[in-house]
């Protein structure tokens, strides 16, 4: 889901909203702007699933514009799934579902006429499969590829790899990618390959 809430432009990346146990609608959204700021707002509580927003508004907010677009959707994301708690639509996989949801606004809309690339990853210092995908549609590979890059960050050890892409500039590479390339990102190298090659 993209959509633009108000006057103050910001694209909606995840919105979650449920009915408590007073019979009242409690929610809350993750959004950002092309200048790499997120926000997280709290809805207004109502007695509907369609009432969180009074002409574009909301209850509250708090924003983020950390150095890199990265970390200010990192401390997004913490904020957004402890205030999940607060607003009751916290479930197991609540994380997960908007970490999916970051991941596909940054891979961006379907491109006409992309080529369809695999997407894949391995550990690189002792040649150990990771996983790969067929032949997708541009920006799902591109999805795909956020994904591995998310769900490996933690064993990576880029941190151990000064020389290797930093995980913001990483996601850039994906983000901004028209074609196939590889990249090394800690001990983990990642790719998007034509699979006709």
């Amino acid at each position: 889901m993209s959509k633009t809430v108000g006057a103050e432009g910001w694209t909606v990346v995840h919105q979650a909203r449920q009915k408590h146990y007073d019979d009242r609608y409690y929610g809350q959204f993750l959004g950002t702007r092309k200048d790499g700021r997120w926000i997280v707002g709290r809805m207004w509580s109502g007695r509907s699933m369609d009432d969180g927003f009074h002409d574009g508004g909301w209850d509250w907010s708090k924003r983020f514009a950390e150095p890199s677009s990265t970390d200010a959707a990192d401390a997004a994301l913490k904020s957004y799934v402890e205030m999940s708690h607060e607003t009751f639509v916290w479930n197991r996989v609540f994380e997960q579902r908007v970490g999916e949801a970051i991941d596909a606004y940054w891979a961006g809309p379907e491109v006409p006429g992309a080529p369809r690339l695999s997407a894949g990853w391995c550990r690189t210092p002792d040649g150990l499969p990771g996983g790969s995908t067929v032949g997708l549609p541009f920006h799902e590979a591109k999805y795909r590829l956020l994904q591995y890059l998310r769900s490996t960050e933690s064993t990576a050890r880029a941190d151990l790899s000064p020389r290797t892409f930093n995980l913001h500039d990483a996601v850039e590479l994906i983000r901004q990618a028209n074609g196939p390339f590889r990249f090394q990102h800690g001990y983990n190298a990642y790719w998007l390959a034509d699979d006709a090659s």
